[in-house]
Parts: structure tokens; C-alpha cells; sequence
């Protein structure tokens, strides 16, 4: 099942987050990596992690969160 079109979000330096959409996927040495379009502002990748490629917008699937957008407004709007 192609992740393309999904909202994902990349929680980085510590303690920051940000959103985006999947806009394309490849697989590499067995790992789904996904290129995503971030709705504010790419991600820094402070630890020079080799799972991120924040120059080319590329992460691998276990470091970005699928979720559904509402869901998480609804979540939030009940606290």
C-alpha cells in the first residue's frame, strides 16, 4: 500500500515538530524511504542522523508518523 498523498509529521531536535505529505517512496537496503513536502518548514537533522536526508527531503519510514489529520485536531480540541 503506496504511502504517497499521506500526512505524516517528523518530531526533531528534541522538541520540535513538523507536518507534511508523502510525494513519493522508494525502498533502499530493505527500508521504505519516503520524500515528503513539509507544510512549515523542513526539518533540521542536528544528530547528522543517516536515517533523515533533510537536503533532499527523503526519511525513513521509521523515523515520520503516518496520522490523520482530524484525529489529531479532535485529540488536541478535547484537552
Amino acid at each position: 500500500m503506496s504511502l504517497v498523498g499521506r500526512s505524516v509529521y517528523h518530531v526533531h531536535s528534541v522538541d520540535q515538530i513538523q507536518f507534511g505529505n508523502v510525494v513519493n517512496e522508494k525502498t533502499e537496503k530493505n527500508w521504505l524511504w519516503v520524500q515528503v513536502n513539509w507544510a512549515n518548514g523542513k526539518p533540521f537533522n542536528m544528530y547528522n542522523s543517516p536515517t533523515v536526508n533533510t537536503n533532499e527531503n527523503w526519511f525513513r519510514i521509521d523515523t515520520i508518523k503516518v496520522f490523520e489529520p482530524q484525529d489529531m485536531i479532535d485529540t488536541i480540541q478535547s484537552l
